[in-house]
């Protein structure tokens, strides 16, 4: 037998946490055991330790030598991506945006709208794929542009009809939206309640600072702000029901300006904090500034937020978890009936990695074919000893690099155990 090469033993205070970064279990070491793992002597322990030997080879801090643990965790996601009984459909209803935000990456479009042809196809895709014994549900997140410009004309519409599936089918449904909530009405938000689904109504809406630094990025092709209406229409929204996962977009700039947001939020109602899910992101396009600490800006930030009682998400942090656009059963239908795996890119013809045909079928191109080729990652990947956190970056940063076979990210060591360190951390942080 052998010390995983998962396996890492952190200094933590005065005790020693053996981690596994496949199977996220932790033990805290006695000194003579750290000794003899850290000397790849694990057989000893067996003769002197049977009891924690089991453990080790049931957690899989120790495997046998011939293993390859590299097949053996991409076996595993083979199968999760594999899954049959969750279809996961992002829809593009436009193209078009009513405001234009300076790190959109999308040329937004007008005349953009979600073709009846492209509707017929989804839903004999839908219908297609929900007489699978195997599929319990279906979730349907619309995506653009803003999806809320043509909700009257287009979506409500789409929205009935996949109502109608639902009900004779008797599957679970879920719906979502990513808006800026501005067009938010009492009137949308009614017909959303009206269909009666299993599981509230999500819309994800982003601030980006207080008022003042919000409207500069987000406001009207007039120029009018948009800040007092997007929280007012927020709490419209956690008041009939619908949950919101509010995103503040943060920046070098911007970050500190959210403590004005907490001032006008902190007086909402219990109920309102109660839909509410708060996100701290970093916009990725930000350059990153000498006098700010983002990581310890957003912490001082989330427990203000948490101290006034609302819910607030973890803290982005380096995770097992892989991208959504590896799953089999999720892909992207643009509004021409064009399809993609991922939504951090353009919208644009030679992006597209196939099309959904009038028979409710997918026509996947080349693009697909070597993205699935890629997403497991080149022979450097295979021999990290974070290979489980890491998996090389997503399978779209691996696509745009398909002929780098180093680090993607240019990780050191040392790198790399720092990464450790900070998800022994996090993970501790939450079940300790």
């Amino acid at each position: 037998m052998k010390l995983s090469k998962y396996s890492f033993v952190i200094k933590r205070g005065s005790d020693y946490v053996l981690y596994n970064c496949w199977t996220e279990k932790m033990a805290v070491l006695e000194d003579r055991l750290r000794e003899w793992l850290e000397s790849g002597d694990v057989d000893h322990i067996q003769d002197i330790h049977p009891e924690f030997y089991d453990y080790l080879l049931r957690e899989q801090f120790i495997v046998d030598n011939e293993v390859n643990e590299a097949e053996e965790v991409i076996r595993k996601w083979k199968e999760e991506e594999g899954r049959e009984d969750c279809l996961s459909l992002m829809v593009n209803s436009t193209l078009d945006c009513n405001m234009r935000c300076w790190y959109c990456y999308e040329k937004h479009r007008a005349n953009t709208d979600l073709t009846p042809e492209t509707v017929s196809s989804m839903l004999k895709l839908i219908r297609k794929r929900i007489t699978n014994p195997k599929l319990k549900s279906v979730h349907i997140s619309f995506f653009g542009g803003e999806p809320l410009l043509n909700f009257e004309r287009i979506v409500w519409p789409f929205l009935k009809q996949i109502n109608d599936i639902r009900n004779e089918y008797h599957k679970q449904f879920s719906i979502s939206f990513t808006s800026n909530s501005y067009l938010l009405s009492n009137e949308i938000i009614g017909k959303m309640n009206s269909l009666n689904l299993s599981r509230p109504i999500v819309i994800q809406v982003t601030l980006d600072g207080n008022e003042e630094i919000h409207n500069k990025t987000r406001h009207l092709f007039s120029g009018e702000g948009t800040y007092k209406k997007i929280l007012s229409n927020i709490q419209l929204s956690l008041n009939k029901g619908i949950q919101v996962v509010l995103r503040f977009n943060c920046t070098g700039h911007n970050i500190r300006t959210f403590v004005d947001v907490l001032a006008d939020m902190k007086d909402w109602k219990a109920q309102e904090k109660t839909n509410l899910t708060i996100d701290l992101q970093q916009v990725w396009q930000d350059s990153a500034r000498s006098d700010i600490d983002m990581p310890a800006e957003q912490n001082k930030l989330r427990s203000l937020f948490l101290k006034e009682g609302f819910t607030v998400n973890p803290l982005k942090a380096i995770t097992p978890f892989r991208c959504y656009a590896d799953n089999a059963n999720h892909f992207i239908v643009n509004y021409n009936g064009d399809l993609y795996k991922c939504s951090a890119r353009d919208f644009i013809k030679e992006n597209r990695e196939g099309f959904l045909t009038s028979n409710g079928d997918l026509e996947w191109n080349e693009k697909r074919t070597l993205r699935e080729k890629l997403k497991y990652g080149n022979p450097v990947c295979l021999a990290c000893k974070i290979y489980p956190l890491c998996h090389g970056g997503c399978s779209q940063a691996k696509l745009e690099n398909e002929r780098n076979m180093t680090c993607l990210k240019q990780y050191s060591d040392y790198d790399k155990v720092k990464i450790i360190k900070s998800r022994v951390e996090f993970l501790l942080e939450r079940f300790v």
